[in-house]
C-alpha cells in the first residue's frame, strides 16, 4: 500500500506470517497473524476491519501474489474503496508451476481462480509482469487488462556496502561454480549436477547454497544421493540457507554464478551475483534482458547437455575474460536493474494512478 505525499511515496505493508526481514525507516507495517486450520488460505480471522482500514490509507495499493486471503481481501476491499489496484503475480500464474501439480490441485486452482480470484483481480488498474515472458503469459488470464512490465531492482548502495566490507580473495582457494536458492526442482538443480560431473577434468567445486524447503525434503535428499552416485561428494557442497556478508563474499569469489531454472518470475539472485562483478549463467527462461548474452552472461536451456556447454565454455574463460565479463554483468545491473532506475518507473506509475478514481 502507498501514499503519495508531495515528492514523497510512503509505503505500507500488509503481510501475514512472521516478519522476514527488517523494515527501513518511516514502513508502516500491518502483521495479519494466522492460526491452526486458517493458515490454508492464510486467513487472518477478525481482521477484515483491520485490512479496510489499511487500505483506507492508502492512495494505491499494490498487491503481490495470487492465491492467499489477504491478497484477494485487499483487493476487495480497494474495489469496494474505490482505490486504484496493482496485482504483481511473480510468476504464480506459470506453466511449468501448472503443469508440475497433481490434477486435484490444478482443479482446485482453476476453480479458485475462476470463482473468486479473478472477478476481483480482473478490476486492477494494471496487471505488473516481471518480464516480457510473464507477460505473454498474464495476458491470457488478463484479457483486455493493462499490463506493465517492469523488472526486479537491486540496491546497488547497499550491495556495495556489504562487498566493500569482505575480505581480500584468499589467491590459493580453489575456483567453484555457484548455485544460491531455494533447494526446489524448479531450480534444476539436479541438472546442474549431472552437467557439472561431465565437463572435462578439473579442479573446480560446486557450491549449493540455499534453503530445504519442509515440501521439498525428497527433493534435497535426491540431490544428494545423485552427488553420492556420481562420487563428487569432494566437489560437491550443501551449505544451507547464508545470509549477509557471507553471501556476498561467496557470490563475489564464484568464478561463476548458475541458475538453470525451469521457471522464474525473476529471481533477485541473478541480479545481486551481477552486483557482485560475477558472471552469470542462467537459462532463457529466467526472463532476463535480451543484452545478458552480450554484456558478460551467458543463457542457457535448462536441459542437462546446454547446461553443460554452459558450464564448459566458463571453464575455457582466462582470469582477464572471467574478470572482463563480471566488469559487464555490474554495468548491465546498473543500467538496467538499480532502484534508482527501477524506482523512477513505480514511482512514475503510482503517482499516475493516484488521480485516478474510477476505473472499470
Amino acid at each position: 500500500m502507498t501514499r503519495l505525499l508531495p515528492d514523497v511515496i510512503q509505503p505500507a505493508i500488509a503481510c501475514v506470517g512472521e516478519e522476514t526481514m527488517p523494515l527501513h525507516p518511516g514502513v508502516v507495517l500491518f502483521s495479519f497473524p494466522t492460526h491452526g486450520l486458517s493458515k490454508v488460505w492464510r486467513f487472518s480471522v477478525g481482521q477484515r476491519k483491520k485490512l479496510a482500514r489499511a487500505v483506507a490509507t492508502a492512495d494505491v495499493v499494490h498487491i503481490h501474489g495470487l492465491w492467499m486471503w489477504v491478497q484477494w481481501a485487499a483487493a476487495r476491499e480497494a474495489v469496494s474503496q474505490n482505490k486504484p489496484f496493482v496485482v504483481t503475480s511473480h510468476g504464480m500464474l506459470e506453466p511449468w508451476l501448472w503443469e508440475r501439480q497433481s490434477w486435484p490441485d490444478r482443479l482446485k486452482k482453476s476453480l479458485y481462480w475462476a470463482n473468486i480470484a479473478y472477478p476481483v483481480f480482473r478490476r486492477a488498474a494494471i496487471v505488473h509482469a516481471l518480464t516480457s515472458l510473464e507477460a505473454s503469459t498474464l495476458a491470457s488470464y488478463f484479457p483486455g487488462q493493462k499490463l506493465e512490465v517492469i523488472p526486479n531492482g537491486i540496491d546497488l548502495q547497499a550491495a556495495d556496502q556489504s562487498l566493500a566490507g569482505l575480505p581480500p580473495l584468499k589467491s590459493n582457494e580453489s575456483p567453484y561454480f555457484l548455485f544460491v536458492g531455494r533447494l526446489h526442482p524448479k531450480k534444476a538443480i539436479h541438472l546442474l549436477i549431472c552437467a557439472f560431473a561431465r565437463l572435462p577434468e578439473n579442479n573446480f567445486a560446486l557450491k549449493i547454497v540455499g534453503p530445504i524447503e519442509s515440501r521439498e525434503r525428497a527433493y534435497a535428499a535426491m540431490l544428494r544421493k545423485l552427488v553420492t552416485d556420481l562420487g563428487l561428494e569432494q566437489r560437491v557442497a550443501f551449505t544451507g540457507a547464508v545470509q549477509g556478508p557471507a553471501k556476498w563474499q561467496l557470490y563475489r569469489d564464484a568464478w561463476v554464478f548458475c541458475l538453470p531454472s525451469f521457471s522464474e518470475g525473476f529471481s533477485l539472485v541473478n541480479l545481486e551475483a551481477a552486483a557482485a562483478a560475477t558472471p552469470v549463467i542462467t537459462t532463457f527462461e529466467a526472463g532476463v534482458v535480451e543484452d545478458w548474452d552480450r554484456c558478460g552472461g551467458v543463457r542457457v536451456h535448462p536441459e542437462e547437455e546446454s547446461i553443460r556447454a554452459g558450464l564448459n565454455q566458463a571453464l575455457e574463460w582466462s582470469p582477464a575474460e572471467r574478470l572482463a565479463r563480471g566488469r559487464a554483468m555490474r554495468d548491465l545491473v546498473e543500467n538496467h536493474y538499480s532502484w534508482e532506475r527501477v524506482g523512477q518507473e513505480w514511482a512514475s506509475i503510482y503517482q499516475n494512478l493516484s488521480g485516478v478514481h474510477a476505473y472499470g
